[in-house]
């Protein structure tokens, strides 16, 4: 599962994909008891002015 984490009251609309203007980056996430395998990735946008709102949304 690839979920965005978006602010929503930016100065720019961010896109919820990895190619957003504001370059997010990926966060690899892995539980400790499935050894390496990863089970989904965040991408944590980055605000352009200081954001009061933000969203959390599966990538589709």
């Amino acid at each position: 599962m690839i979920v965005h984490v978006r602010p929503v009251d930016d100065v720019v609309e961010h896109e919820p994909n990895a190619h957003c203007i504001c370059g997010p980056g990926p966060d690899v996430v892995k539980f400790p008891e499935a050894g390496s395998k990863p089970i989904g990735t965040i991408y944590q946008h980055y605000a352009l002015n200081p954001c009061s709102q933000w969203e959390a949304a599966a990538e589709r």
